[in-house]
């Protein structure tokens, strides 16, 4: 690859901490538990192709610190990364700043580390106040520790904070989940992402349900527990602005809104994947190739696809209709010289289906599908 293939306009950077203090039982993405001196030879790394990407994408708009989880780092080695971050990016431009922590490790430390880099948004995954679902979902905090997290975030005057919850889980009632909500709310929550219990393949809960040990919630409960949670948050001011996202009035995720408008961002460390100059990368999962590529200068990609017009469009699309507002006709257009209506003829079976709304020249899914959007995605294939 060469510097111009990526000298693309860039806004976004995303960088993954791979670290996991334990395994949670629904959890399939990209982490690991690791000993002290791989964190260090980790971040050592990062660091090192931040230097590589950093003059080609001077002008970061949003930063996300995700994993994984970053607040699993050692503040030291965690402060080491925030202060590379500002050697090689002039942060004055950053809009949104975020990073993921579990509840256990918020403390007055932390929240002063992050605040002297600057950073303005917190994700925090609680997932639930509620001991028995915390227990089975294998999260290691407590109630009282999600509580105190949001409580500490708030005397430390850090305001834009998102709380993740699940739901979804065998035998939960609308009760529990409006419990769940209701603290969140409480606690001064900017931001809620609200999701249903997927269980994926090689996880802990799938190991129980193939020996009879679980068993899961049917879509149909589930549809109906996100229905009343969407006209429950309505009701408490927080404006659902995608599938899975609700917030306050100026507290959507910028950084998201990046992926869902499918724009070009940058994403560094292991397992990462970027979208830039029309191709999806993804870098290696395995760390010693990771070290192995940032060494070499040429990264052993995991993934590489270049997407062709129509593969870009479908995308577009996509990602665009998890959004309320769905996706703009006229911007399309103008953005692939076609007509969407006349390139994708599912979409007018669909709008007779009542599985897609076009109004005022935009293209979404009605609010009473949203639970049921994959029915329509799926479509573009």
């Amino acid at each position: 690859m060469t510097n111009k293939q990526f000298s693309e306009d860039v806004r976004a950077l995303y960088l993954h901490i791979p670290f996991c203090s334990t395994i949670c039982h629904y959890c399939d993405f990209y982490k690991m538990r690791a000993k002290p001196e791989v964190k260090v030879k980790y971040i050592d790394y990062l660091i090192k192709e931040m230097a590589r990407w950093a003059p080609l994408h001077p002008l970061i708009t949003t930063v996300y610190i995700g994993g994984g989880t970053p607040s699993a780092l050692p503040l030291p080695l965690l402060q080491k990364l925030l202060s590379a971050l500002h050697d090689y990016w002039d942060l004055s431009h950053v809009l949104e700043f975020t990073i993921e922590a579990n509840p256990g490790d918020i403390t007055a430390d932390f929240l002063t580390l992050i605040s002297k880099y600057h950073i303005n948004r917190l994700s925090l995954g609680i997932q639930s106040f509620n001991e028995n679902k915390l227990k089975l979902l294998g999260r290691q905090h407590t109630r009282e520790e999600a509580i105190l997290a949001l409580k500490l975030c708030h005397q430390y005057q850090l305001e834009n904070v998102n709380v993740d919850i699940i739901f979804g889980v065998p035998t939960e009632s609308f009760s529990i989940l409006k419990s769940d909500l209701q603290q969140a709310i409480s606690h001064h929550a900017k931001h809620i992402s609200l999701y249903a219990l997927i269980l994926e393949e090689k996880t802990v809960l799938a190991h129980w349900q193939a020996k009879g040990l679980f068993s899961e919630m049917s879509d149909d409960k589930q549809s109906k527990l996100y229905e009343k949670a969407q006209h429950y948050l309505s009701s408490q001011s927080y404006k659902q602005y995608e599938i899975s996202n609700f917030c306050l009035d100026g507290y959507q995720s910028r950084h998201n809104l990046v992926y869902w408008n499918n724009e070009p961002y940058l994403a560094l460390g292991a397992s990462a994947s970027y979208y830039l100059a029309q191709t999806r990368y993804t870098n290696p999962h395995h760390l010693e190739r990771y070290f192995h590529g940032v060494d070499l200068l040429k990264m052993p990609f995991d993934e590489q696809i270049r997407l062709s017009k129509t593969e870009q469009m479908r995308e577009h699309l996509m990602l665009g209709l998890r959004k309320i507002t769905g996706i703009n006709l006229k911007s399309f257009k103008e953005r692939y010289h076609c007509d969407v209506l006349s390139m994708f003829p599912v979409i007018n079976e669909l709008i007779s289906k009542k599985m897609l709304i076009l109004k005022d020249n935009h293209l979404f899914i009605p609010q009473d599908k949203l639970f049921l959007s994959n029915e329509v995605l799926v479509r573009f294939f």
